[in-house]
């Protein structure tokens, strides 16, 4: 079955996650005009996605011998691309999970150098979007840093210093022109995100239950991913396309944890097959929205 493949990490791992990823970049590129730029930005942030998940963050992305996080992203990925850019999806991700993942290595090792590395990388997601820094970006990764890092006002000053620093540099060198007047307008029909929502119900269920089942670790894990859902879907709804990206992060990582604690993998099976058949209808519109 469908699911039997990504419970097991094996010698074809690898090639499964790839195959599947080159699928993805090829559907969200069916029916569009042919941008080698545009091409090359997403298969290069693509790249990037697949070497850091299965490298740097597997704990969180290759979870307990099982490849079901990064199958539920790539369905999802398919599903925005369906109504924004997936080069948004790609880099506003990594700059969150990119962040969570200093959160943690703080956790375990109190270190200043991790602070200033997430401020530092926080201030250059201006250079992509400067208006979605500070209404998404920054309050997620205060917040992460706030659930996950034990943060105290020593880190949260250090931290501070850390983003103002390079935004300074940006605004006097003219590579930014910072603006307090945000305006943002939903781009996508309100019906879209009928399938998100209806798996938010889900995965909210599921952060209770990892809550309260979980070890430490994966309870503030949870807490994490719980809190990027009501924070990205609050924020996405009304047009941010930063918090669009963490809505999906917070709903793959409880996604994920459903499928893996669900004890009818038939029924797994069957939800991930008619989920696919679902993102693959809407994303070739036969279904009206």
């Amino acid at each position: 079955m469908l699911l039997s493949y990504f419970r097991k990490i094996d010698a074809y791992s690898s090639i499964r996650i790839i195959a599947l990823a080159v699928t993805a970049l090829t559907l969200t590129q069916i029916g569009e005009t042919l941008q080698w730029e545009q091409l090359i930005l997403t298969a290069g942030l693509g790249a990037a996605w697949l070497f850091l998940s299965w490298t740097v963050m597997r704990d969180r992305w290759v979870v307990r011998g099982t490849l079901f996080r990064i199958l539920i992203f790539l369905l999802l990925a398919v599903y925005w691309s369906g109504e924004f850019y997936l080069t948004d999806l790609l880099f506003f991700g990594l700059v969150f999970e990119l962040n969570w993942h200093l959160v943690e290595l703080y956790r375990r090792k109190a270190n200043t150098l991790y602070v200033l590395h997430s401020g530092t990388l926080t201030a250059f997601a201006a250079l992509w979007s400067h208006q979605d820094v500070f209404t998404v970006v920054a309050p997620a990764v205060v917040l992460t840093w706030a659930v996950s890092g034990g943060i105290k006002i020593r880190t949260l000053l250090q931290w501070m210093l850390a983003i103002a620093v390079p935004m300074a540099l940006m605004y006097t060198s003219g590579i930014v022109v910072w603006s307090f007047a945000f305006e943002f307008s939903p781009s996508a029909p309100i019906l879209w995100w009928t399938l998100p929502l209806l798996m938010a119900v889900f995965a909210l269920f599921e952060w209770f239950q990892s809550y309260r089942k979980a070890n430490q670790t994966n309870k503030s894990r949870a807490m994490v991913a719980g809190f990027w859902l009501i924070l990205g879907a609050s924020s996405a709804l009304m047009g941010a396309a930063a918090g669009g990206v963490l809505f999906v992060l917070g709903l793959s990582y409880h996604l994920t944890n459903g499928l893996r604690y669900l004890k009818n993998e038939r029924l797994a099976n069957l939800l991930v097959v008619g989920l696919t058949i679902f993102i693959l209808c809407s994303f070739f519109n036969l279904i009206p929205w």
